[in-house]
């Protein structure tokens, strides 16, 4: 299986390199015969990425019922949790850069914060940052608004495969059922016509992972076995932008990059990491140093002890880039980096409308949950979740179709939350009730 995964990369990668630029968006996706999209290229290292990053808990860190990560054993493929009540998805709302560093802190939040526990809502997924199947899927086709999976099959720009069988499969396509969501990363076409191994990508309750079925036959059971259908992403032409993760991984083809940690001083979220207005910003020093210098727009801001938990705790930072470092006598740490966002979101139930603006940060979309995270269920993907046009973002508001109602019994009122992006990655407003 291993022998094939990587000539199948290899395959892949020569075709698109003899290609040049000329990606077809319309192109089937065939290893040995065809080429495939720049768009389908891209869906698939961006799903390798959370398949292959290597994980090394610094403490003891369980995410969810099935799988606790043990201090220095090594693991493989992204950490499954559902984060969707505070949007830390990784990939898509945080960077790989914060999660890992995040992941080599051990006094993190990513350790010490249980978000199936009061002050939160309800998940059986216990730690801070993760992704879920849709999250994966969500991420390797480059797509804004998170998907829930329920959406796929009402979404406009996913349309079904007529050929439900391995013999019209593509790399790219979305496997789909009730519960759950995967992406199709390889498909192997032999001279013949006979269809070989074919490859996917799930993130489950174990991690980010690769799968590989045997031939046709062996996927076409699989469809029928776990009541599958094949969807295709209409716009995975758009699907252009690709960041390799040189620092943490390498997937077919690239070159891994040494990446040093910074071992003396980090931001409880990891490095690079974002917060709004309001919210605390916790440094976590090692070691012996007793001071910090704190840098805002690259000025210095003030100079702080080191308290006796060797933490930094900073309430009610204004807005803006901030850096900061431990100081001991003439010794000076690496600098660990972070952004408070400034996010404004107000309603007005009366005209059906979110208002929202930043100082700092792109608004990108709104959506409607309950406190927990849940989305309201309709036939019409994205009413209740919408990314903002130009004329929205010019007029600082949006007016929208609101829940009229309680989401559901387990739901619950509908709550507004706005994202807004900034280079570290994306944040949300403290969630506002609709009807409060």
């Amino acid at each position: 299986m291993r022998r094939f995964l990587v000539s199948l990369s290899g395959l892949i990668l020569a075709t698109l390199l003899s290609c040049g630029q000329n990606y077809k968006n319309n192109s089937k996706a065939s290893v040995l015969k065809e080429e495939i999209s720049l768009g389908a290229w891209n869906a698939v290292r961006k799903a390798h990425q959370m398949t292959d990053l290597p994980i090394c808990a610094h403490a003891t860190l369980c995410v969810n019922k099935y799988k606790t990560y043990s201090p220095g054993k090594e693991d493989k493929g992204l950490i499954y949790s559902s984060t969707r009540e505070i949007n830390t998805s990784v990939g898509q709302d945080v960077s790989f850069h914060t999660f890992m560093t995040a992941l080599h802190n051990p006094k993190s939040l990513l350790y010490s914060e249980k978000i199936n526990q009061s002050p939160y809502h309800g998940t059986n997924c216990r730690a801070y940052y993760g992704t879920v199947c849709s999250g994966l899927v969500t991420y390797a086709l480059g797509l804004k608004i998170t998907l829930r999976t329920a959406d796929i099959p009402s979404a406009d720009y996913f349309e079904l495969v007529k050929d439900q069988s391995a013999n019209g499969v593509q790399v790219a396509d979305v496997l789909w059922n009730k519960g759950h969501v995967m992406l199709v990363t390889a498909v192997e076409r032999k001279s013949d016509g006979r269809i070989g191994k074919i490859e996917y990508c799930e993130s489950v309750e174990t991690g980010a992972r690769r799968r590989v079925l045997d031939d046709g036959a062996a996927f076409n059971k699989f469809l029928v076995r776990r009541k599958l259908k094949i969807y295709r992403y209409k716009e995975l032409y758009k699907n252009v932008d690709y960041t390799p993760v040189n620092e943490f991984v390498a997937v077919d083809g690239e070159r891994k990059i040494p990446f040093k940690y910074n071992d003396d001083i980090c931001t409880n979220k990891g490095d690079k990491a974002c917060y709004i207005t309001g919210e605390k910003v916790v440094l976590n020093v090692f070691g012996s140093y007793r001071k910090v210098e704190i840098y805002k727009d690259s000025t210095l801001y003030k100079m702080v002890d080191v308290d006796k938990n060797n933490d930094v705790i900073l309430s009610d930072l204004p807005y803006g880039d901030y850096q900061a470092r431990a100081v001991d006598g003439s010794s000076r740490s690496d600098y660990t980096r972070w952004k408070v966002i400034d996010v404004n979101v107000m309603v007005d139930r009366d005209k059906n409308r979110i208002y929202f603006s930043s100082a700092n940060a792109t608004p990108v979309y709104y959506e409607f949950s309950d406190i927990a995270g849940n989305r309201p269920v309709n036939k019409v993907v994205h009413i209740y979740a919408a990314e903002f046009t130009e004329e929205q973002l010019k007029n600082g508001y949006a007016t929208v179709v609101a829940p009229s109602k309680p989401t559901g019994k387990k739901t619950g009122n509908p709550y507004v939350k706005v994202h807004f992006e900034c280079d570290y990655g994306m944040v949300i407003n403290k969630p506002l009730n609709w009807f409060k």
